[in-house]
Parts: structure tokens; C-alpha cells; sequence
């Protein structure tokens, strides 16, 4: 572990320092103020803190240590006689605390215990970041709950499903986490993209092939649907289809059956189908560019994902659970500073929940091994694409923000002086006739007035 001792004896810094770093590595600091000073640059495992300290005092260091560093660890040192100072810190996010005189026995167990704890919470938050069912589904949006209610009411069944919604808007963590639900969760979830291969590929691919089906099939090879026995298959972009293969798909939907290309045997289909696309396939029907028999057989159980950008409430926790996702994964300890949090809150994301998760992980890939990552390491586009945003909100709403402002300062005048307006007047800074002239603009009407 990283280990951040905090204490204005040099002589008790030195011996914690020699006594730890057989084991650890070790950092110092001879006051409060200065050890959060190095919270915000580094990512600290575990902060050994005394209780008295210039500047800035071990619980005061914790209190606002937390705030900068929730995942960072601390250990209160205090003089005998003062656990009521201990149980303070305990109550403000501190693990354990320790006596002085400091008996190098105990502190050990002491740090054993923070670090089985850090583990411990490691581990578990391994399986959050990686959830099933509906909770892999990030947010508290009215968009998100509505997604968790419909896998609640479908998981269950076996009827296909049709899910529509942009680009990157989380259409296959939808479609597995459906599949995680149902009584099928112990076998394959299989995903292909239908846009990714041409026809004759597509249709070995979903249906398998026989040895010597076509130039280059040197051996049998089973498809999609029967590697899927049992489970999911999950068919994204299902607008991209061929009109050949959508016949063949309509075919094992309605009659649960299907040959490898080249094959002569009869093969059953067991599986679920769940299908998605970002296309309007209701005019692609229209348009006779999908078929209808189709579109009706896979629109049996439907559900349309909203855009990032009308859910932005669920920013935060979208930022949150990958930046601790990705840190975990690359092997970083580094932290997003509020400033480059508020930069991200800006953006507008047109690619979505995909974007997010490219930049973020772009940040961590090029940012520092360690420490606080700020707004300035932001690629250049997105501040740009944030500014212009900003721009083009104050420009259009610019005068009505003003008016509004004005509007309260003058009800709030009017109320401080009882409604007279010859004082209210004189609070503003304004003209009498200024006050009357805004007071009709604006609505406002004295319920009382000084003769």
C-alpha cells in the first residue's frame, strides 16, 4: 500500500516510516493542511494520521479527506484518554485508530486489518463492476427504471424481443441483462452484428455450414443458432439483414427449425431471439425494405432506449461506475478531479453510452499513472464542443436569466422593507419610478405602502 503519515513529530514520522517500509511505500507530511494538500495530487492508500497537528487536525483531516479521497484509508493516532476523539473519527469515515505511546505490535495488526479490509471491499467491488440482470443497467432515470420494469416483466418468458434506440444508447447490455434474468442464464448468451458480414457469411455464420457448402468451407462448422442451444441470441442490427436470410430467420422463428447451408438434416432451434437496431425498421416495412411477417414475429415484446442526452441525470453514475471500472482494469490509481467531472457534465455525448466510456478510458490511458486527473487533460474537441454548448445556452438565454435575477432581488426588496417602495427603492439603487416601472413589468404588486 501507498502509506500518507501525517504528524508535526519528526521523531514519530521517522520511526513509522523505518517501522512500515520494509512492507509499504511510505510518504510524510509535518501537518494536516499539507497531507490534504498531497490527497488531492495522489491517490493514498491509507493516511496514518495524529490527532493534534497544526493547521489542521487528524479529524479535520479526515472529515475532508474523505471528501477528496472516499476510497483512501485512515488510521487515527490519539493520547491515551481521548477515544472519544477515536470514535469522532470513526463516525467520519476513519477504519480503526490507535493509542500513543505507538506499540509497534498493534500498529501492525492495525495496518493488517485496514489492508484485509481494502481487499475485502476490492473484491466486491470487482462484482459490482461487473453486474447481472437488471443491474447492469447504470442510472436513475425514468428512462433506466422503465428498462428494469420491462426486463422484470419478460425475462421470465420466451417470446422474442425487439429493441430500438441509437448508437451506443446500451441495446446489448439491455438484451443481457434480459437474458441474465430469465431461466436461461446459465446458458450462451451469443451476439452477432448483422451489419458485419456479407451474405453468404452471414448466413454460415447464424445457420452453420456442411463441409464443401461453398469455396473455402474445408470443414463442417456450427452456426450461431445451435452454439446458442438453450441460451440467447442476440441479433444486433437486425435491419442490415439480406431479404435471404430474413426469410430463413422468419422460418426458425415460426417453425423452430433450420438446415447448415449445404446440409440436408433438419436441425432444431433452442433459442431465444432478441433482436435490435438504431434504424426506423417501421418505415423500412413501409418501404418494403424489411419484411413485414418478420418485423411482426420479432415485435412480439418491444422497447425503445432513449439517447445520453435526454437522461443526463444519469451522467454521474454512468462517469462513476466506469472511471472505477477502467482505473481497476489498467491498473491506475488516479482520481477525476470536480473540474474535469464538470467539463464531461457539459459535453452532450452524440455516440452515447459508448462515447463515455471511449473518452473516459482514453483519459486514463494518456492521463497520469497516479494523482488527480484535471479538466485541462480533456481532449481539445470535447472542450470545445462544451464551450460552444455553453456559448449557445447563455446566448439564448442570456436576457431571460437577467430578468429573472432582477425579478427576485426586487421581490426580495420589496419584502425586506415591509413593501415600501421608497426604501426598497433606496436598497436597489434605483429611482422610485425605476421600481414602479420594474414592479409592473414583472407583476409585483405591494401589499402595503409607506404614505
Amino acid at each position: 500500500m501507498l502509506i500518507l503519515i501525517a504528524d508535526d513529530e519528526a521523531g514519530v514520522r521517522d520511526s513509522l516510516k523505518e517501522f512500515l517500509k520494509s512492507d509499504h511505500e511510505i510518504m510524510t507530511c509535518s501537518d494536516g493542511a499539507q497531507a490534504l494538500e498531497t490527497l488531492m495530487k495522489t491517490a493514498v492508500d491509507l493516511v496514518i494520521t495524529d490527532h493534534m497537528m497544526p493547521k489542521l487536525s487528524g479529524i479535520d483531516l479526515i472529515r475532508k479527506g474523505k471528501e477528496i479521497s472516499p476510497q483512501t484509508s485512515f488510521l487515527l493516532m490519539t493520547a491515551y484518554g481521548s477515544v472519544e476523539q477515536a470514535v469522532q473519527a470513526i463516525r467520519l469515515g476513519a477504519d480503526d485508530y490507535f493509542l500513543k505511546p505507538i506499540e509497534f505490535d498493534e500498529l501492525t495488526h492495525r495496518v493488517r486489518r485496514v489492508e484485509d479490509l481494502r481487499t475485502w471491499k476490492a473484491e466486491h467491488a470487482v462484482l459490482a463492476e461487473n453486474p447481472s440482470g437488471a443491474q447492469r443497467l447504470i442510472g436513475t432515470s425514468r428512462a433506466v427504471i422503465n428498462a428494469k420494469e420491462f426486463i422484470g416483466k419478460v425475462a421470465s418468458v420466451q417470446s422474442p424481443v425487439l429493441i430500438l434506440g441509437p448508437s451506443g444508447s446500451g441495446k446489448e447490455v439491455l438484451a443481457r441483462a434480459i437474458h441474465d434474468s430469465s431461466p436461461r442464464a446459465t446458458r450462451p448468451f451469443i451476439a452477432i452484428n448483422c451489419a458485419s458480414l456479407n451474405e453468404q457469411l452471414m448466413d454460415s455464420e447464424l445457420f452453420g455450414h456442411e463441409k464443401g457448402a461453398f469455396t473455402g468451407a474445408i470443414q463442417s462448422k456450427p452456426g450461431k443458432f445451435e452454439l446458442a442451444k438453450g441460451g440467447t441470441l442476440f441479433l444486433d442490427e437486425i435491419g442490415e439483414l439480406p431479404p435471404s436470410i430474413q426469410a430463413k430467420l422468419l422460418r426458425v422463428l415460426q417453425e423452430k427449425e433450420f438446415f447448415r447451408v449445404g446440409g440436408v438434416r433438419q436441425m432444431r432451434s433452442d433459442v431465444r431471439i432478441i433482436a435490435a437496431t438504431h434504424r426506423p425498421i417501421k418505415e423500412m416495412v413501409k418501404k418494403g425494405l424489411f419484411r413485414e411477417d418478420l418485423f411482426f414475429r420479432l415485435n412480439v415484446l418491444f422497447f425503445e432506449l432513449d439517447s445520453l442526452h435526454n437522461r443526463r441525470e444519469d451522467l454521474p453514475a454512468l462517469i462513476d461506475f466506469f472511471w472505477g471500472k477502467l482505473t481497476r482494469e489498467l491498473g491506475r490509481k488516479v482520481s477525476l478531479s470536480q473540474s474535469a467531472r464538470d467539463q464531461l457534465m457539459k459535453y452532450q455525448f452524440p455516440g452515447n453510452i459508448r462515447e463515455l466510456q471511449n473518452i473516459l478510458e482514453r483519459l486514463i490511458v494518456l492521463g497520469p499513472q497516479s494523482g488527480s486527473l484535471e479538466s485541462d487533460s480533456l481532449p481539445s474537441e470535447l472542450k470545445q464542443a462544451s464551450l460552444q454548448q455553453g456559448i449557445a445556452t447563455l446566448g439564448t438565454g442570456l436576457t431571460a436569466r437577467l430578468e429573472e435575477l432582477e425579478s427576485q432581488l426586487i421581490r426580495e426588496a420589496m419584502e425586506t422593507t415591509n413593501h415600501n417602495q421608497v426604501k426598497a427603492a433606496e436598497l436597489l439603487k434605483i429611482t422610485r419610478g425605476a421600481l414602479q416601472y420594474k414592479l409592473k413589468k414583472y407583476g409585483i404588486y405591494p401589499q402595503a405602502e409607506a404614505a
